[in-house]
């Protein structure tokens, strides 16, 4: 700078603007060598030679005298010395040296050198000032360069060192020598105080924790936080917590934790420290950290390196421990697991087989590969209070265990709420009872809690395994299959047995209007004109209305079948029920003694003519059946919606009876002492009301009343 200041005075001083001109070169030169030197470039050959050219074209410019020329060439000399890239670079030593030369005596020759004396001087000293003070930059910087390298080299080479003697001590063994020993060789080759390891724990009263389980330590430097196994819990340093977990080194955990008891500065004197995570799998296990009493010490990325390394290593030794744990677990427990996939198997064949019925051999298999004195299986009831309660189905005992329950026995759930709401959302119970430790799992068939499975332990203590819950459950959904079989193999049974009724029903109820049709037809053939024309009208007339019989009868039957197969279509429109009840006791065959009014009033619907006018014959059929006289036919509206109501004068529908007359073919147990029917009509009524979103009901009451509702005109949509 000085000589920079020096030229440029003198250049202004003078009016002679190449001196200027010659100590930016002189400086611009100066530079690039220097930075050459620090950034180790190569490849500089060709920048020395334009720096030398233009140099000497200044000199020749300025008439430089001899000795300030002489100092520009031994500049020259040295760069090309120091930054000369390949065995050719003392050809450009030589040119700086001809350049030199030239510069020196060519302007005498030539009679160019006629510049003032004073301004020779000035160039002359100011040359010599910045081609001088440049060669011993150049000279330090070359000696400071080479100091840098050797040192890089061999901290290269001990982090190097460090590293391998980490790996052969950590990847050949897996003891805590072979730890401590990798911890020795980082902590010396980072020239710390402390290196540690920490694995992270959970503790019941301060939530995960770090736990000290190995470390290397300068002995000037002991603090019981460095202990193994002391513990320190990371909710005293969230910051810490979510930078690891993030994958991210710490460099605040002395900070954040001072004050606190963990606090590791204190009489230790730790000043600074640096914390990288371990994980295995993706999941934050642990720390490998490093810290140091000196608080401007800065962690490099060759400390950086090492730390990360070790928590690499670490990571592959605990990954091979859990490994190898696991394996260990495995072999150990395959005996028990070889003992439930016999017992589930046996309660398969047992519970799923064609021909069985019996829970206690499938019950007996799952205690003795289960390790249990006990496995009870109960089913939902409700008792007398309307609580749900277990009923037990089936019970089986170790030998010599004896069991707190027995077969049919209610065990109210309101004793129990806590196992009614874990079975009731699907979950496993666990609670004790009678001195015994039980797990309980639910039962669902077709969706519903149906009951549940319980295991038993009378003599022994402790927590239920994984491996247990999952045995438990998976008898659970056995017996699930078992139940849900069970029912569907009595509501098949049901209906075989509803089908053999219909049959007999069916041809019971064609056989006496065929039987007339036919004998009634045959005799008026037979008979020829001997009949007058009353008696043959008559006849005719049961010959018409046994058809009619039998044709209400068959479509009732092809209805039925649509509608299950949901190919029965609807056409509802606006429709007055008293005038549809009317034309139906028109039509119909009212028997005998029975007499059938039908109030005469407006009660507008939306409902499908023809439908009504089946379902309103239906209801009158089973009140001539099953009823007595009067019977009467009431419309109107109730609760926005229009309603008929075909009242008889009977006894009426027994409670027990009142959904099953509304079966297919269903009848009540009081009328299987009155003439036989199909049984279909009831529920093919029904299910035609639904079809028009209306709805077919039994009203309590005097006498028999069904009601059917439909919707009001405009309702519907």
């Amino acid at each position: 700078m000085t000589a920079a200041v020096l030229g440029v005075i003198a250049g202004i001083v003078l009016a002679w603007p190449a001196m200027i001109m010659i100590v930016v070169i002189g400086l611009a030169g100066a530079a690039d060598a220097s930075l050459a030197l620090k950034n180790q470039r190569s490849g500089t050959n060709s920048t020395i030679v334009a720096d030398i050219l233009f140099t000497g074209v200044a000199l020749l410019v300025l008439g430089v005298p001899g000795p300030a020329v002489g100092a520009v060439v031994a500049y020259f000399v040295l760069v090309v010395a120091v930054l000369g890239d390949s065995d050719n670079a003392w050809v450009i030593g030589v040119l700086a040296v001809g350049v030199g030369f030239v510069a020196s005596f060519l302007p005498h020759a030539m009679g160019l050198h006629d510049q003032q004396i004073e301004r020779s001087i000035v160039s002359g000293v100011v040359v010599v000032v910045v081609f001088g003070v440049s060669t011993i930059g150049v000279a330090h910087e070359f000696v400071r360069a080479n100091r840098m390298g050797a040192r890089s080299s061999g901290r290269k080479i001990e982090v190097a060192e460090a590293i391998s003697i980490a790996s052969r001590a950590l990847v050949a063994r897996d003891d805590v020598g072979a730890m401590a020993k990798a911890l020795d060789a980082i902590r010396s080759a980072m020239h710390t105080s402390v290196v540690f390891i920490e694995r992270n724990v959970a503790s019941d009263s301060r939530g995960l924790c770090a736990v000290v389980e190995e470390r290397s330590i300068d002995r000037e430097h002991e603090h019981s936080s460095f202990d193994r196994s002391a513990l320190t819990p990371w909710s005293v340093m969230p910051g810490a917590r979510s930078h690891l977990e993030g994958g991210a080194p710490f460099f605040y955990r002395v900070e954040e934790a001072r004050g606190t008891p963990f606090d590791r500065g204190g009489d230790a004197g730790i000043r600074v420290e640096v914390d990288v995570p371990i994980t295995v799998n993706g999941v934050w296990v642990g720390v490998v950290g490093a810290a140091d009493d000196d608080a401007e010490r800065a962690w490099q990325t060759d400390d950086l390196i090492l730390l990360r390394t070790l928590a690499d290593l670490a990571s592959s030794v605990w990954e091979r421990a859990d490994g190898s744990r696991a394996r260990d677990s495995l072999i150990g427990t395959l005996d028990g697991r070889l003992r439930y996939e016999e017992a589930i198997a046996r309660s398969s064949r047992a519970l799923l087989g064609e021909q069985s019925s019996d829970l206690t051999p499938a019950l007996a298999a799952v205690g003795a590969a289960g390790g249990v004195d006990e496995v009870l299986v109960a089913k939902t009831v409700s008792a007398e209070q309307g609580d749900p309660a277990a009923r037990v189905v089936d019970v089986w005992t170790a030998p010599g265990v004896g069991s707190a329950h027995d077969v049919n026995e209610e065990i109210s759930y309101a004793d129990i709420p806590d196992v009614q709401r874990a079975l009731q959302s699907d979950e496993i119970a666990f609670w004790d009872d009678d001195d015994a430790q039980r797990m309980t799992a639910p039962i669902h068939v077709g969706g519903a809690w149906y009951g549940s499975v319980s295991f038993a332990r009378h003599e022994t203590s402790g927590v239920w395994a994984e491996r247990d819950v999952t045995f438990c459950r998976t008898i659970a959904d056995i017996l699930s299959a078992f139940f849900e079989r069970s029912q569907n193999r009595a509501r098949l049974e049901h209906s075989l047995a509803s089908k053999d009724q219909l049959i007999a029903s069916v041809s019971h109820e064609l056989r006496t209007p065929l039987t007339a049709v036919v004998g009634l037809a045959e005799e008026l053939i037979a008979a020829g004109d001997s009949f007058d024309i009353e008696e043959r009208n008559q006849l005719m007339e049961i010959v018409a209305e046994s058809s009619r019989e039998m044709a209400d009868l068959v479509e009732d039957l092809l209805v039925a079948a649509r509608s299950e197969d949901g190919s029965l279509p609807v056409f509802p429109d606006r429709i007055d029920l008293s005038l549809l009840a009317q034309s139906v006791v028109a039509q119909i065959s009212v028997p005998e003694g029975v007499d059938v009014e039908v109030e005469d009033s407006d009660s507008v619907a939306f409902g499908d003519p023809v439908r009504v006018r089946q379902i309103i014959r239906n209801l009158l059929t089973n009140a001539f059946r099953y009823g007595s006289s009067p019977i009467t036919v009431s419309v109107g509206q109730n609760n926005g919606a229009a309603f008929l109501d075909v009242r008889d004068c009977g006894s009426g529908i027994p409670d027990a009876d009142r959904e099953r007359i509304f079966e297919p073919y269903g009848r009540a147990e009081s009328s299987r002492t009155h003439k036989a029917s199909v049984g279909l009509g009831l529920a093919l009524s029904r299910r035609l009301a639904e079809l028009m979103d209306g709805e077919l009901s039994y009203v309590q009451g005097d006498g028999a009343t069904f009601r059917l509702s439909l919707p009001l005109p405009g309702a519907e949509s």
